[in-house]
C-alpha cells in the first residue's frame, strides 16, 4: 500500500518532469509579445493559408497573437520580424499577411525565452494607461535622420533593424510603408550582444561599409562592434502638416558614431479625430 509520503513524493516528481519537458511552462506563461525559440523545424503557412513557410529549428520568434481551442493554447507569429530567408515567401504574393497561422504553444514546438539582448535598444511594449489617444508602434526599425517625414507614404529612406532571430538587416532604399519588409541591401548575423546603460553593443565576425563598426579583436567571431546609443531625446511630426494636423508621430532619437537615427515609436491622435 502507498503511504501519504510516497504519494506526495511521486506527485512532486511528476510536476518536475512536466516543467522540465517545457510544455507546461510554454503553455502557461506565453502571452502576446513573448519570445519563443523553436525546438524543431516548423512547416506552416501564412495566416491566410495561401503560402507555405518554413521556420528553422533554434529560431527565436515573437508572438503576435494568442488563442485557446479545446483546452490548448495556440500562437501566431510575426514573420515579418524574421530574417529575409524566412519571410521571403511572403513577398511572392499580393495582399499577404505578415502573421503565421496558428501553431500550438507546447514544449515540442517552442521553448519560452527572455527578450534577446540584441533587441534591448528599444521597448517592445509601453503602457499607454491614461493616454487613450496614444498608440505604441515601435517596431525596431532605425531610420537615418531625425523625424518621420509627414508624407512618409510616398517616401523612401535609409534604415536598419535587428530581427528577432538575431540578424542585422540594412536597407539603403526602403519604403516607409510596407506590409512585408523587402530584401535587405546587406545582412549580418549578430554574434554577441551586450547591453549597458544607454548602449547596446552588437558584435560581428566581419565588417561592412554601410554602418560604422569598430574593430575590437583580430580573431574570433566578435571582431567588430556596432554601438547603438539611445539618447532618449525625441521629435514630433505633424501629419499631414502643421496647419492641418490630425495626428502627431512621435520619434525617439539614437546616434551611431555621430550619425543620427530615429525610431517611430508612437502615434498621438487629436480629440475629435475619427
Amino acid at each position: 500500500m502507498i503511504n501519504f509520503r510516497q504519494m506526495i513524493s511521486w506527485l512532486g516528481i511528476a510536476v518536475l518532469m512536466g516543467v522540465a519537458g517545457g510544455s507546461v511552462t510554454v503553455s502557461a506563461k506565453v502571452v502576446t509579445n513573448s519570445f519563443l525559440t523553436t525546438q524543431r523545424q516548423l512547416k506552416t503557412y501564412n495566416s491566410k493559408r495561401t503560402l507555405k513557410l518554413t521556420i528553422p529549428k533554434n529560431t527565436t520568434v515573437q508572438v503576435t497573437g494568442i488563442k485557446h481551442d479545446h483546452g490548448k493554447k495556440y500562437v501566431a507569429l510575426n514573420v515579418d520580424r524574421l530574417r529575409y530567408g524566412v519571410r521571403k515567401p511572403l513577398l511572392n504574393a499580393q495582399n499577404t499577411s505578415k502573421v503565421s497561422r496558428w501553431i500550438q504553444a507546447n514544449g515540442k514546438n517552442f521553448k519560452l525565452v527572455k527578450k534577446p539582448t540584441y533587441l534591448a535598444y528599444y521597448n517592445i511594449t509601453r503602457s499607454t494607461a491614461g493616454h487613450k489617444l496614444l498608440t505604441y508602434v515601435a517596431d525596431g526599425n532605425l531610420w537615418q535622420g531625425s523625424a518621420l517625414p509627414a508624407n512618409y507614404q510616398q517616401q523612401i529612406g535609409v534604415r536598419f533593424t535587428v530581427t528577432t532571430d538575431g540578424y542585422l538587416e540594412y536597407f539603403n532604399q526602403s519604403p516607409y510603408q510596407y506590409v512585408i519588409s523587402p530584401k535587405p541591401s546587406m545582412t549580418m548575423k549578430v554574434q554577441k550582444a551586450v547591453h549597458h546603460g544607454r548602449n547596446v553593443d552588437l558584435y560581428f565576425k566581419k565588417s561592412f561599409n554601410q554602418l560604422p563598426l569598430t574593430k575590437v579583436a583580430k580573431k574570433g567571431d566578435n571582431r567588430y562592434r556596432l554601438r547603438i546609443y539611445r539618447t532618449y531625446g525625441d521629435t514630433a511630426t505633424a501629419i499631414p502638416d502643421a496647419d492641418n494636423a490630425s495626428q502627431v508621430a512621435l520619434n525617439e532619437l539614437y546616434t551611431i558614431s555621430g550619425t543620427q537615427f530615429y525610431m517611430h515609436i508612437e502615434n498621438a491622435r487629436f480629440l475629435g479625430d475619427d
